[in-house]
């Protein structure tokens, strides 16, 4: 069962697409002790992306909060602006992908 854990974990390392130059523009926040990347999407203005950083590759320790509770958070944090709920999904990488609202 751990071999199987770890082959499944070292997969989806490998296949999780790697951050290029052209992403210098995301931000990286700190919500509950945790480090999230977040990133605007290209294709879709006012879409973001967050992604926890699991630096010490635990991969099954329990998080602080929820991490879709997380993942508003360092939207909200990064962007300042809220998050529409209605359109938040998450990847099977756990990113959280959203469309954020913004007051002028």
């Amino acid at each position: 069962m751990i071999k199987q854990t770890a082959l499944a974990a070292a997969l989806c390392a490998a296949l999780a697409p790697a951050a290029s130059a052209a992403d210098a523009e995301g931000t990286m926040v700190t919500v509950l002790g945790r480090d999230w990347a977040v990133f605007p999407v290209a294709d879709t203005p006012g879409r973001y992306s967050a992604t926890r950083m699991n630096l010490e590759h635990l991969p099954f320790r329990p998080p602080a909060v929820l991490t879709a509770r997380q993942a508003v958070q360092a939207l909200r944090t990064a962007t300042g602006c809220s998050v529409n709920m209605d359109t938040m999904v998450r990847s099977i990488n756990s990113t959280y992908y959203a469309h954020v609202i913004c007051r002028k």
